[in-house]
């Protein structure tokens, strides 16, 4: 079918269902290692108090996430693709907090909307 098209069929790099998920994991683990550098860079820059606020917002962060991941894959639970879809969540959402994170981190002195 590829020829029809004038493309040459290229060799697929077939993976496993295992290989796939273990990549998919190692994924979602470094957007959560930049997660954690993100929220250290922001939390550096506030004041105590606002530091132990950060830490609150974290912790029910997380909650949120590991929940709604949950939600999000339960149509695949049980299936040899649930810890790609899985991850692939877990990488998604922690990708957005760091963005956050880094928004927080990057306040300009003065900003009123930014916590201190």
């Amino acid at each position: 079918m590829a020829m029809a098209f004038g493309l040459a069929a290229a060799p697929l790099a077939a993976q496993t269902q295992s290989a796939t998920n273990a990549s998919a994991a190692r994924e979602a683990h470094a957007a959560d290692q930049a997660l954690n550098a993100q929220y250290k860079a922001a939390s550096a820059r506030l004041s105590p108090a606002s530091r132990l606020l950060l830490r609150d917002a974290q912790r029910s962060w997380i909650a949120f996430r590991d929940s709604q991941c949950k939600f999000e894959t339960s149509g695949a639970q049980g299936g040899s693709a649930y810890p790609l879809v899985q991850a692939t969540c877990l990488k998604a959402l922690s990708r957005q907090r760091t963005q956050q994170l880094r928004r927080i981190a990057a306040c300009q002195e003065g900003d009123l909307a930014c916590p201190r």
